[in-house]
């Protein structure tokens, strides 16, 4: 809760005689809302867009909104997958240059004998968090 208070999905809760956070329904709807859109991969970015549209009362245009925020989610996973089968294709190639020379006494300087050089582009790989 703290963190999306932080990151502007949620505004600040009362508080409490002795200093507790008080949260009313709405910001349980809220915090749900928030989750499952968290659940389908939007980021807190993408949530904070679509808080103004929803704000409980405006289905319509929160429907339409998430329609298009899922389209851009799947085009960006398939980009995903492209670049991952690229990567995975250019891994088949190392390997299989590994495979096709035995290794040789003591390794060369440069390290081919152990990382040979692969076709293709260098494929950014990035490495987040599983939430």
């Amino acid at each position: 809760m703290r963190y999306y208070e932080r990151a502007g999905l949620m505004a600040l809760p009362a508080r409490t005689s002795s200093g507790y956070r008080d949260y009313d329904q709405d910001a349980a709807g809220q915090l749900l809302f928030i989750t499952r859109a968290r659940r389908m991969g939007l980021s807190c970015e993408q949530i904070t867009s679509l808080i103004p549209v929803w704000a409980g009362t405006n289905c319509g245009a929160a429907h339409d909104r998430v329609e298009q925020l899922i389209a851009e989610k799947q085009a960006e996973i398939a980009e995903r997958m492209a670049e991952l089968q690229q990567f995975s294709a250019q891994l088949d190639a190392v390997a299989a240059a590994l495979a096709a020379e035995p290794p040789p006494q003591a390794c060369r300087a440069d390290l081919t004998c152990c990382v040979p050089k692969s076709g293709g582009v260098a494929v950014a790989i990035e490495l987040k968090p599983r939430h």
